[in-house]
């Protein structure tokens, strides 16, 4: 397979060369104004939240990672004008690789891999996953289940012969022949294109945005940056201007935030009901997050050789089930872009999946590049790694 040599700061536009984004600091929205490349005073025209120099959010880390994302980072060489403007008119950018590439790797791990006929079956744990399963849950307890249920969730008893055949319902039958059927009673409005999300697997403050996106059901594109990437890291330091995570950018709004605590507060007015869930603050706080996340002890934080594909993948889940934890883990080392379909209890799309593949159970995989379309927490780590990992 071709090696790529991945060049930083060209996985994206800078942001002195697009027009001015609108930043969001607390309740306000101000317009960036370009600056020097390279002056002492490159954040000047970058809007720095006035808390931000004084609070502990995003300065900490997880105990066990030595390395801070809230220092200041330098800033990548400016790239030549010729290849901004090619990026700004679509063309490829040279640290993605052809998607053939990809479809003959995902051929050729068909043909080697005793995991990719593997049948799909709920809570099944494959050879040596016991323990990894165990610490990906701890963060799931800390929080309390928070993530694991949609906003506005709602269960009632139905008799079994109101259950048609392509409906989905937890694989329980009660007695009486009644089972439980899930729904989301709020409504809220859908991103028409994914918010995009820069952030990393062990950063508890990362996960606090990921527990809220899950909460809320919505779609996001994750763009990994684990320490040591090359890729997703130097594009959100280019656009926000340091080196902070989580960093959101909302392409439906315009807008563009750090922290994490006012992340969770924009996505609940703008997708969901209005003011975050009090029960979900309390126990969705950055010290339970931070001791759970000790459970895995920082995997999937650092980055690991990888080829890029040209399309995020898809990936159907939420924030507290440890298989699917397992499974961002990989794509977070791997710096695979990925759109989280999120799928909690009592989301509309369990239904979706359910319609098309006549089974729902998370993690679910598609991949556009290669045409894989994956159950099984196991057979999607072994793809992920056989078909981009180098």
């Amino acid at each position: 397979m071709r090696s790529v040599t991945r060049t930083k700061g060209l996985a994206g536009v800078p942001s002195v060369l697009r027009k001015h984004p609108v930043v969001v600091v607390g309740a306000k929205q101000v317009k960036k104004q370009p600056s020097p490349r390279h002056s002492n005073s490159r954040l000047a025209g970058v809007v720095t939240k006035t808390k931000a120099q004084s609070s502990d959010e995003e300065k900490e880390i997880p105990a066990q990672d030595p390395e801070s994302d809230q220092e200041t980072t330098p800033s990548p060489p400016a790239p030549a004008a010729a290849p901004a403007a090619a990026a700004e008119e679509g063309e490829s950018v040279p640290d993605k690789e052809d998607a053939s590439t990809f479809s003959m790797q995902y051929k050729a791990w068909k043909d080697k891999s005793n995991l990719a006929g593997v049948e799909a079956t709920p809570f099944k744990i494959a050879e040596g996953y016991t323990t990894k399963l165990i610490g990906a849950s701890v963060p799931t307890l800390t929080t309390a289940l928070a993530g694991a249920f949609v906003t506005g969730y709602k269960t009632q008893l139905k008799k079994q012969e109101e259950k048609g055949d392509e409906t989905y319902a937890l694989p329980v039958t009660l007695p009486g022949g009644y089972f439980v059927e899930e729904e989301q009673t709020f409504a809220g409005t859908k991103p028409e294109k994914p918010v995009e999300i820069y952030e990393f697997q062990g950063c508890p403050f990362c996960r606090k945005v990921r527990v809220a996106v899950s909460a809320l059901g919505i779609d996001v594109l994750f763009r990994p940056c684990p320490q040591g990437g090359e890729v997703w890291r130097p594009e959100a330091i280019e656009k926000g201007g340091k080196s902070q995570f989580p960093y959101m950018i909302d392409p439906n709004t315009g807008v563009e935030m750090y922290e994490s605590a006012d992340i969770i507060s924009y996505l609940f007015k703008t997708y969901g009901p209005g003011d975050v869930p009090g029960s979900l603050s309390f126990r969705n706080s950055a010290i339970a997050n931070s001791i759970g996340l000790l459970g895995r002890m920082g995997a999937g934080s650092r980055a690991k050789p990888s080829s890029i594909p040209p399309q995020p993948l898809d990936l159907w889940g939420y924030e507290a089930s440890p298989f699917v934890t397992l499974v961002k883990e990989v794509l977070c080392e791997l710096e695979l872009p990925y759109v989280q379909r999120s799928a909690p209890r009592g989301s509309p799309k369990r239904q979706e999946v359910y319609g098309r593949k006549g089974h729902f159970q998370v993690p679910y995989l598609e991949d556009p590049n290669t045409g894989a379309e994956l159950f099984e927490s196991s057979a999607i780590i072994d793809y992920l790694q056989f078909v981009y990992g180098k």
